[in-house]
C-alpha cells in the first residue's frame, strides 16, 4: 500500500513540497522528516488485526485495518499558504488506494508540534474482512 500512497502524491504534483522516498524515521528511530521540513515522507505498511469470530475448528474472521502515514513538517510561523490544500489533497487519496474487499476507508489527519516546527501526520485507515 505505501507504493500506492507514493505514487498517489506523485501523481498530485503539490507544489510547495518535495516528496521524500526514504522513511520518516531513521534506524535510530529519530524523526527524518523534522530534519527536512517541506518533504513529504511514506511510512511503511502497518497490519492490525482484530478477531470477529473465532470456531473451536480454528476457522477464524478477522477485520484487518491496512494503514499507511503520511508526514509533513513544516515552519509553524510561517506556513505555506497552500498548507490547508495540501492536506485536503493528501485526505483525498483514500478513496483512490485500491485494497481488494475493503469496507471501511479512512483517512485522519493530526498535528502537533516540534519545537518551531509544526508537525502534519495524515493516516490512511482501509479495512476488510478475512
Amino acid at each position: 500500500m505505501r507504493t500506492q500512497v507514493v505514487d498517489k502524491i506523485k501523481a498530485l504534483a503539490l507544489s510547495g513540497v518535495n516528496l521524500s522516498d526514504e522513511l520518516p524515521f531513521n534506524e535510530s528511530g529519530v524523526a527524518t522528516y523534522i530534519k527536512n521540513p517541506k518533504t513529504l515522507y511514506v511510512d511503511r505498511t502497518q497490519f492490525t488485526s482484530v478477531p470477529i469470530v473465532q470456531t473451536l475448528s480454528g476457522t477464524n474472521i478477522n477485520n484487518t485495518t491496512t494503514s499507511v502515514s503520511v508526514y509533513l513538517a513544516v515552519d509553524a510561523k510561517n506556513p505555506p499558504v497552500q498548507l490547508d490544500s495540501i492536506v485536503t489533497s493528501l485526505r483525498g487519496l483514500e478513496d483512490t488506494i485500491v485494497l481488494d474487499g475493503t469496507h471501511t476507508r479512512e483517512s485522519t489527519v493530526s498535528t502537533n508540534y516540534d519545537g518551531d516546527l509544526l508537525v502534519v501526520q495524515v493516516e490512511y485507515n482501509l479495512t476488510r474482512i478475512n
